[in-house]
């Protein structure tokens, strides 16, 4: 009567190791995948601001899924990715110098102070196109 049950819920261990196995190694291969995703993005992104792009990692984000690895980790077809970006997104790659502001330099024309001796060497029309404040303020203080 010292008879215990048989525990039934027992995994083999083999089967055990080699599940542990399958998991680390696609963990591994993920983790590859991670790693050469990010040297693209870095080598991508930089040619892409060479080239003179506004939003270089935009870009990258818009054609992360095309890139094709070498056997050595690098993106075999960066160049080709380069150019496919530049014909479909050409206002990405356009430098545009900003235009003059309609009050660009304001206040940095300086001009002459208004003095008695300028006054007299003006003509009335000259005089009448100043502002008539400076002019009384010339006249009433020298």
């Amino acid at each position: 009567m010292n008879e215990q049950p048989e525990n039934t819920d027992r995994v083999d261990p083999s089967v055990t190791v080699e599940n542990d196995n399958e998991s680390l190694a696609a963990e591994n291969a993920e983790l590859r995948q991670a790693v050469r995703m990010s040297e693209a993005r870095e080598l991508l992104t930089g040619s892409l601001r060479s080239a003179g792009a506004n939003s270089p990692e935009l870009l990258f984000e818009a054609v992360k899924g095309q890139i094709q690895f070498a056997d050595d980790g690098t993106p075999a077809n960066s160049a080709a990715i380069l150019d496919l970006l530049k014909r479909k997104y050409p206002e990405q790659f356009v430098r545009e110098i900003p235009a003059v502001s309609i009050d660009g330099g304001a206040g940095r024309i300086v001009h002459p102070p208004l003095t008695r001796e300028a006054l007299a060497k003006m003509s009335p029309a000259e005089i009448a196109r100043l502002d008539w404040a400076a002019v009384s303020s010339v006249l009433k203080n020298g």
